[in-house]
């Protein structure tokens, strides 16, 4: 896999300027051209896609598991409070009987209606980490959005994990 540019310091946007690319740097508090010109080209053909295959769960009750693993050297910040934060909502909205909205924790008992053989759940999970050891640790907030596409069976298991990482920025 090619990328344009590297060594770009946290991207929040870009724009073609005179037929070049200039970056946002939130970072470095700059904007920067980090493509040599002429280096660009427009890239043409189908988009590319992966579908995930949908996981069997069972209807009824369902135990959602973000599993939040620090980077190396981090742990968990829980000085003023729950530093995570879940979101759950399925497509279609009759496919949870209970169990979508917001919470800290990162465990949540769902209730998966029968009868609806597919469907989507959408999960947004956060969590804070902080340096492990130091005096004056930085901290570093972690973040995903899943959309687990689910078939609905008989047999399907009643427990979903999903792994949720923290940034190594070492």
């Amino acid at each position: 896999m090619e990328t344009l540019a590297t060594e770009v310091a946290e991207p929040t946007g870009a724009v073609l300027v005179d037929g070049q690319l200039v970056v946002v740097e939130s970072a470095a508090h700059r904007l920067t051209r980090p493509v040599a010109p002429g280096a660009m080209r427009e890239v043409t053909g189908r988009a590319q896609s992966s579908r995930r295959p949908p996981a069997e769960i069972g209807a009824g009750p369902l135990i959602l598991a973000v599993v939040f693993e620090p980077a190396p050297g981090q742990k968990l910040d829980e000085r003023y409070g729950p530093s995570t934060r879940l979101q759950i909502s399925a497509t279609p909205p009759e496919l949870l009987v209970s169990g979508a909205g917001d919470s800290v924790e990162l465990t949540r008992e769902l209730v998966v209606a029968d009868g609806i053989g597919e469907g989507v759940l959408h999960v947004t999970a956060q969590a804070a980490s902080c340096d492990d050891g130091v005096e004056h640790p930085a901290c570093h907030v972690s973040r995903q959005d899943w959309g687990v596409p689910v078939r609905v069976t008989a047999e399907g298991p009643h427990r979903l994990p999903l792994l949720l990482r923290g940034l190594d920025t070492g």
